[in-house]
């Protein structure tokens, strides 16, 4: 398999203990708190990374890090392969995400990171867990802003980076014994706010909800947590973000 210089894992930086995650409850791996530096977050023990390929930042919480599937079967991985089956040439994900993070939690990590880096594509993809510890849409709103301002900067070149919208969760069997139509409204509106700030800055906003909603009837797409999506539901999302965004 095609290997990164980099792949960044961010396990570390957080307590597994977060507050009001929609993860909290459901979460697999332990980690410990304490602080991690740079250097901590890099794997460097890969292959070298070859220059001539695509580099893919992808940005976000369990739904890019990919909590409860294989390495190979989260999205962003998945996309690369199917680039790859393509003849377009990306090294393999760098991703930053951890299951449980809020905007700000990622703010506040791309802020320590401080890296230089400029990458040839880049993804965002966050929110669903100010949707469920109930955080206001306004300051949603405004860490998304910063966020892409964030992403924009990181990116080789602006056309190439994209919003992505949050997936419902009201429709796994995590969800029994709340309000689904709650959830699936509060869902909507958030991917509203998502789509507007794209729109509103000339950036392309991919739409999955719609595939994540499938689960409600077809079981295979949640993976075995009851939470996340299957391998098999980040495969569609890839091969709809692929077609829309780098095809």
């Amino acid at each position: 398999m095609r290997k990164a210089i980099l792949f960044i894992s961010i396990a570390l930086i957080f307590s597994c203990s977060e507050k009001g995650s929609l993860d909290e409850k459901n979460r697999i791996d332990a980690v410990e708190n304490q602080e991690a530096t740079n250097d901590d977050l890099i794997d460097n023990t890969n292959e070298s990374v070859s220059q001539s390929n695509l580099s893919f930042l992808a940005l976000g919480d369990s739904y890019t890090i990919g909590e409860s599937v294989l390495e190979d079967e989260r999205w962003p991985n998945q996309m690369v392969d199917i680039a790859f089956n393509q003849n377009v040439l990306f090294n393999q994900p760098d991703i930053i995400a951890k299951t449980g993070w809020r905007t700000e939690q990622l703010i506040d990590t791309l802020n320590r990171m401080n890296f230089t880096q400029k990458f040839d594509y880049v993804s965002l993809m966050i929110g669903v867990n100010n949707q469920y510890s109930l955080k206001p849409i306004d300051t949603f709103r405004l860490d998304l802003i910063k966020l892409l301002d964030m992403s924009i900067g990181y990116s080789i070149k602006r056309d190439n980076v994209v919003l992505i919208s949050i997936p419902d969760w009201g429709v796994t069997p995590f969800a029994d014994g709340y309000d689904r139509i709650r959830i699936e409204e509060e869902i909507n509106e958030f991917n509203s706010v998502i789509k507007d700030i794209a729109n509103t800055n000339d950036i392309l906003y991919v739409d999955v909800t719609e595939i994540s909603r499938r689960a409600l009837t077809e079981k295979d797409l949640i993976a075995n947590d009851s939470l996340h999506p299957s391998g098999k539901m980040y495969r569609e999302w890839a091969e709809k973000i692929y077609n829309l965004w780098i095809e």
